[in-house]
């Protein structure tokens, strides 16, 4: 079935659409333009570029991002453009103006502190008595009160002049320090301090005895690079709701399409067989219908949790850019915990991960007496089509390459072209490799030498790129390796843990694998868990990646020497068993659904790791070499 490729473009939320640093009205970036992905003004940026909505990035910022998704997305306005040529992006020159150096009718203008709702006018005066701004309308109704009900006279002065120095007009509120400005504060409990405060007072912040006191425009600095930070993470997992809304979009287009050929097929045996069986396909046709239902169900429900989430952390980012752009240092300082705590619990929300099942119809009953059955699809057969064996080679890894070869061996790493016979393409000797897997740029292996463990990124041409990471063995134990979108993870048998990496080899936690005898396969899911195999426990288990221990979600026994892991196109599980006799498969959710073996498999003594790609299926077999197998199904349409 053709995949159809979805581009969702994501709108920021209106109600804080404006308040983000970016082009001026016409279009064109300002002093104040900055990149959403390092935070730096335009000024400061590295060859800083123009996307098509106007917003501007540094270039190699664009690079980065395109290399990992081969996309870009605007972190200002959520706008995905896949088919961007990059050394075609606008250039953009540097301004090095700062706001309080351009003409005042260029400035960004100062907004009415008495104004409420969406309509907040620019300010025109300030009243030093008061402590606010005043549009043109609050400052006639403020001058009318004077007269009427004040005996005293308060002092302003035009906005031009506040803006010279607005932090000279805090002032201090404790008893006896009058007009006396908030010049200072302690960067440790952000409490705000006149000439007259005593600095020398028990610090509120946890562990610290005394303030640590600084000028008031370091600490307001130091907050907005915090929730500066806060809010670009909060942009990125808008971004990544956005992918995963997209994604969910295209697996229900899939699924329309496989309800539309199963549709149509329905239609042609109903009309080849008897009147009994249009009965038949009537009720097939219902429960196609329901199962269209419940996905689209499953997709608008899922869909529906990602956009309030979205929603919530819209409205978090915008209270928080508020924060940083239009209020005072002061009002920085004061809101700084609580837009802090906010934002660092929104971003702990888990976002899921929505798995819609595939149907397939099936034929069941004799010739004579032809029905169709709909149900879920999986294999029903291997079909054998190719093998691989050098008597100097043990085989204790594979796994599919970008080129639909494979990748094998344990002393050396071989790539290899299949086509009814095989032969090696490439060739690279290695110490023992354990492991190998797909990466974003290229293939991790998981070597073992001298009481160590080596992970290491080779490039799509088998050259070295760099070590990922090592750690201790006290034995040889065979053990995988497996990599997603996120993580590289490794299994440490000896310790019973998971060694958890990011894509850049940087390690980032162990994971200990509660109840686990040994350790052996692992191979990462989708919604950001894995599948670890117990050889000697016999079983599979997946858990949710966390530091520390973790209990596993689900658990799969009575597996005979359960290894290597895979899962195809709708999620089904693979599992390989040490014996060479037979491949388990496994619905998502942990049950076991079918044993499949062949005749090819019989004389084969041990199985060490397998691997799955467009219904194929690769095995290493130690000794005996590589296996290749085609997936058959018993199906109509799928």
């Amino acid at each position: 079935m053709d995949r159809k490729i979805l581009t969702a473009v994501a709108e920021a939320p209106t109600e804080f659409q404006d308040e983000k640093p970016g082009p001026s009205p016409h279009g064109s970036p300002n002093s104040e333009s900055s990149c959403e992905t390092c935070l730096e003004r335009l000024p400061y940026m590295r060859d800083p570029r123009k996307l098509p909505c106007s917003h501007v990035f540094c270039y190699s910022c664009l690079q980065e991002e395109f290399s990992k998704l081969s996309v870009v997305n605007c972190k200002t306005c959520g706008k995905c453009y896949d088919k961007l040529e990059l050394d075609r992006v606008t250039k953009v020159e540097r301004m090095k103006t700062s706001e309080n150096e351009k003409p005042p009718a260029q400035r960004k203008p100062e907004l009415c502190d008495v104004c409420k709702g969406s309509s907040i006018e620019p300010a025109v005066t300030f009243c030093i008595d008061c402590s606010k701004r005043l549009c043109q309308q609050h400052n006639e109704f403020h001058d009318n009160y004077q007269k009427d009900f004040s005996s005293k006279e308060h002092k302003k002065i035009t906005i031009d002049q506040y803006m010279v120095e607005p932090n000279k007009f805090e002032m201090c509120e404790r008893a006896g320090h009058t007009n006396k400005p908030l010049i200072k504060g302690c960067s440790n409990c952000y409490r705000l301090f006149c000439e007259k405060c005593d600095v020398k007072i028990n610090c509120d912040f946890i562990g610290a005895k005394l303030h640590v006191v600084c000028e008031i425009e370091d600490i307001a600095a130091e907050c907005r690079r915090q929730l500066g930070v806060r809010v670009k993470n909060a942009s990125n997992r808008i971004t990544d709701i956005v992918n995963l809304q997209t994604q969910t979009s295209g697996d229900l287009s899939e699924i329309q399409e496989s309800v539309a050929h199963m549709s149509e097929e329905v239609d042609r045996v109903v009309e080849e067989q008897i009147e009994a069986i249009r009965l038949k396909g009537s009720q097939l046709k219902d429960e196609i219908e329901v199962h269209l239902h419940q996905s689209t169900s499953q997709a608008d429900m899922f869909s529906n949790s990602l956009m309030a989430k979205k929603d919530l952390l819209g409205q978090l980012w915008g209270n928080a850019q508020r924060l940083i752009t239009q209020c005072r240092d002061a009002e920085v300082v004061r809101q700084y915990n609580d837009k802090r705590e906010e934002l660092d619990k929104a971003l702990e929300i888990e976002l899921g991960f929505c798995h819609l099942s595939r149907r397939m119809l099936s034929r069941t009953g004799e010739k004579q007496e032809l029905e169709l059955e709909l149900e879920t699809s999986s294999p029903s057969a291997l079909k054998y089509f190719v093998r691989e064996k050098n008597s100097t080679i043990h085989c204790s890894t594979a796994c599919w390459t970008e080129d639909a070869n494979f990748l094998c061996g344990r002393e050396s790493l071989l790539e290899i072209r299949h086509n009814n016979s095989t032969n090696v393409l490439k060739s690279l000797k290695t110490s023992n490799a354990n492991g190998v897997a797909r990466h974003k740029q290229g293939y991790v292996a998981l070597h073992w030498s001298n009481g160590k463990n080596y992970i290491i990124l080779y490039s799509f041409e088998l050259a070295f790129q760099k070590l990922f990471g090592e750690f201790f063995r006290t034995t040889d134990k065979f053990s995988h390796i497996a990599s997603s979108n996120t993580n590289v993870v490794a299994v440490d048998p000896d310790h019973k843990l998971l060694k958890v990496y990011n894509l850049n080899g940087d390690s980032l936690y162990d994971m200990k694998l509660v109840g686990m005898m040994r350790p052996w396969g692992v191979h990462c899911l989708p919604d950001g868990c894995v599948l670890v195999s117990d050889f000697l426990a016999s079983n599979i288990k997946k858990f949710k990646l966390r530091s520390g221990s973790s209990e596993p979600i689900w658990v799969c026994r009575d597996l005979e020497s359960p290894v290597g892991i895979s899962t195809d196109f709708s999620g089904l599980i693979y599992v390989s068993s040490f014996s060479g006799k037979k491949i388990y498969i496994l619905s998502n959710d942990g049950l076991k659904m079918k044993v499949l073996t062949h005749k090819k498999l019989q004389n084969i003594k041990e199985v060490y790791d397998i691997d799955i790609a467009d219904q194929q299926i690769v095995l290493a077999c130690g000794e005996d070499g590589i296996l290749g197998f085609q997936l058959t199904y018993d199906a109509v349409v799928m």
